[in-house]
């Protein structure tokens, strides 16, 4: 489930693997040029490469989106996004709030999750937009948090998030697949309600910082531990 995501756990499912999106360039957060991490433990960057961080999760879900919404044409692609899209719903969730809050977004992430499978539980193949969202995910959890200096950026994902959703609701739709297309209207309204939210005058609540900071204070300082197994089903490929 999109729920279990974490650092870890996003280098051990997708392999370190990282996906260009046309005319952006990912940062490897394994070579940043902040102070060197613990194992297991996202490092930090710099500030070139948190605002690089950004550039590609917007352009990941915007391709993304456009990728889905012309399911018609590359239906094996548009899968794929769809199944990346709740995992980059997780990892800005747990950007904007930190781990344990289960806000709109990680809702919407569960959601779309429920919209995004495929039947007999089969696993859609790699696509490029698909590998785009899983390293902007990937990326997202390696900024750790979201900066006071960068709520614009914040508000223009924000922004972006609901044509993820309302891409995957028309395509089940499309398909005739009414459950999932319900899961995935859900999603939306979430994602449209956050977006509605934040366009009134908006500040990164100082708490959700304060927490997110501690706990990635706290993560850094403890010993590195392995992660536990995942309960439930796995989404490994």
């Amino acid at each position: 489930m999109a729920s279990d995501l974490t650092w870890p756990k996003v280098r051990a499912r997708y392999g370190g693997q990282t996906a260009s999106i046309p005319g952006q360039a990912a940062p490897d957060p394994t070579r940043s040029s902040g102070p060197t991490a613990a194992p297991g433990v996202a490092p930090r960057l710099s500030g070139e490469e948190r605002e690089q961080v950004w550039q590609q999760a917007q352009a990941a879900a915007e391709h993304a989106a456009h990728v889905i919404g012309g399911h018609g044409q590359d239906p094996a692609a548009a899968a794929d996004a769809a199944w990346a899209a709740s995992d980059f719903l997780t990892a800005a969730a747990r950007l904007v709030a930190g781990n344990g809050r289960a806000g709109p977004l990680e809702q919407a992430a569960r959601e779309l999750d429920r919209a995004a499978r495929e039947p007999w539980g089969r696993t859609p193949a790699p696509s490029q937009a698909g590998q785009g969202l899983r390293t902007a995910s990937g990326l997202l959890l390696a900024a750790r948090f979201v900066q006071h200096s960068e709520t614009q950026q914040l508000l223009a994902l924000l922004a972006q998030l609901p044509a993820l959703a309302d891409a995957v609701t028309r395509m089940r739709e499309a398909q005739g697949r009414a459950e999932q297309a319900s899961a995935a209207r859900r999603a939306s309204e979430k994602l449209h309600a956050v977006r509605a939210a934040s366009s009134a005058p908006f500040r990164i609540p100082d708490s959700a910082v304060l927490a997110t900071a501690h706990a990635n204070s706290a993560q850094d300082s403890a010993p590195h531990r392995s992660d536990p197994p995942a309960a439930g089903r796995g989404r490994s490929r």
